[in-house]
This record gives structure tokens, sequence and C-alpha cells, in this order.
């Protein structure tokens, strides 16, 4: 599979190069017949313009592209963070519930392994209303995102999966109100939640905006 994605890579990079190295190659082939077959000065002139812009063309489109690449992925970049950073924020807020739920005082991130007693889970409308709310925001965020392909294949998996596990946690209160079926979808949503966080570098992250908050 890697092998097929690099290939289809260098098939791209390689039919985008033709033009400009038709043209280059254009350009030598004008010069050198300009020098060896052509006598009259004005022609020679003529021939050397014109291979000078041959030459020239290509050096143009690649400047272009080069500038246009590293503009277009600072864009991207900043997109990313940004949607990422509205994500972190939805995500700690569903954690700020789950915590009320489980009964755990605080909820650290990186998270360390949390013992859930599915018997003592306080199931509090309030509390699933409040991650009803968050979860529509993150997938709404997560549809728009996908369209423009902001973020990495690998983040849109998690959030699609954190997602799908708080629908089984809201649905299960609503229809069977299984506690420990409850608790066995929160313990996954948990654990998802910490990928996502651990996938995004969001430890680092948070102390980068501390030590710039300090100064």
């Amino acid at each position: 599979m890697v092998c097929t994605i690099i290939g289809m890579h260098l098939g791209n990079i390689f039919l985008k190069s033709i033009p400009y190295v038709l043209s280059i190659a254009g350009g030598v082939f004008v010069f050198d017949f300009s020098q060896d077959y052509l006598h009259d000065p004005n022609w020679i002139d003529l021939m050397n313009n014109v291979s000078a812009s041959l030459l020239a063309i290509p050096l143009v489109f690649l400047f272009y592209d080069y500038s246009n690449y590293l503009i277009t992925r600072r864009m991207h970049k900043h997109q990313n963070m940004k949607v990422i950073n509205m994500l972190d924020g939805y995500l700690l807020k569903v954690l700020s519930q789950m915590k009320n739920i489980i009964g755990l005082k605080r909820i650290e991130v990186p998270m360390q392994d949390i013992n859930l007693n599915y018997k003592k889970l306080n199931l509090d409308g309030k509390y699933l209303r409040a991650i009803g709310n968050e979860l529509n925001k993150l997938e709404n965020l997560l549809y728009k995102s996908d369209k423009i392909e902001v973020l990495d294949p690998q983040h849109t998996q998690i959030l699609s999966f954190i997602a799908q596990e708080i629908n089984q946690i809201l649905n299960e209160c609503k229809y069977h109100n299984s506690p420990r079926e409850i608790a066995r979808y929160i313990e996954t949503t948990l654990s998802m939640i910490d990928d996502w966080f651990f996938a995004t570098g969001y430890a680092v992250r948070k102390k980068a905006h501390a030590h710039i908050a300090k100064k």
C-alpha cells in the first residue's frame, strides 16, 4: 500500500515536470542550433532571445509554484491548528461533564488509569445534555473540516470514533439505561479522547502556551 502511494506520488511529480523539462530542453536546443547553423547576427540574436525565454519560463513557473506552495502550506497549518484548538475545547468540556458523571474531582490530560464503578454513575440529564451539545459542535466542525481537508486522516478517524462512542452513551442512557454498558462506553470514550490529545501533541502545546503566557 505504501509503495503504491509513493509510486503514485512520484508519477504525479514526473507528469508535472514534463512541461518544464521540455521547455529547458527546447531552450538548449535552440541555443545550440543558433550557434552551430546560423551565421546572420540578427537571426542569432533572435534565437538567443527565444532560447532565453524558453529557459526563463520554467524558472518563473517554478518560483510561482513554490511560493504558492509555501503560502498554501502556511494557511493550511494555521487552519489546522485553529480547528484542533476548537476541538480541544469541545473535548475538554466533554471531559468536564464525564468527570461529574463518574464522580471524579478532576481528569488530567493525559489521563491515567481510571477505575470506573458503574454502580456509582451520576447520569443527571444536565450532564448528558451538555455532552450532547458539545457532540453537535464537534460533529459540525468535523463535517466542515473534512470538506476542506484541514485535519489529518488519523485525526479525523479518532474524532469519528469519539463521536460514535458518545452517541452510544447518549443512546444507551435514552433507550436502555444499562449502567454497565454506559460505563463501558465511557471507558472507551475516555481512552479515545486520550488518543486524540496524544496524537495532536496537546501536552506539548499546553506547555508552550504556558511558557508564552509567563513572558
